[in-house]
């Protein structure tokens, strides 16, 4: 198997256990990862979309979604009216703890499974893809 081969067989189980994990939660996925991708201090609507690669008519009929489940609040910015900055409701942050601690003890099971080396060569392997990813994303 080649790496494109192994980053798409590891997405697609990661997807997978994200989507089982979120609808407990009455979450889809991707309504689970603009919620990880929204800071506790908040973040303007279009450094979201822009962080999750979406047009803003898409992430605005998401994030009214999310806002009529009260787990992101809107309000302008307080240096300039014009932006619209979204932040995680106490509730939101309460779910996604619970998806954390839930993704965490399914890690623990799957790397228990390796030596510590292994485990420590994975996670100095997965910090450098994740690095070299966010590098090159403007370029696609």
């Amino acid at each position: 198997m080649g790496l494109t081969e192994f980053i798409i067989d590891i997405t697609s189980n990661i997807n997978a256990l994200i989507r089982k994990i979120s609808s407990k939660h009455k979450l889809t996925h991707s309504q689970t990862f603009h919620l990880f991708n929204i800071p506790y201090d908040g973040i303007s609507m279009s450094k979201l979309a822009n962080k999750l690669s979406l047009d803003n008519s898409t992430l605005t009929r998401n994030i009214q979604k999310l806002e009529k489940m009260n787990l992101i609040q809107r309000s302008k910015d307080q240096l300039d009216g014009r932006i619209n900055k979204i932040q995680l409701t106490a509730s939101a942050i309460k779910i996604m703890h619970s998806i954390e601690s839930s993704l965490e003890l399914q890690n623990q099971k799957i790397i228990k499974n390796l030596d510590i080396n292994s485990q420590e060569k994975l996670i100095s392997s997965l910090e450098k893809l994740s690095w070299a990813l966010s590098s090159q994303r403007g370029e696609y």
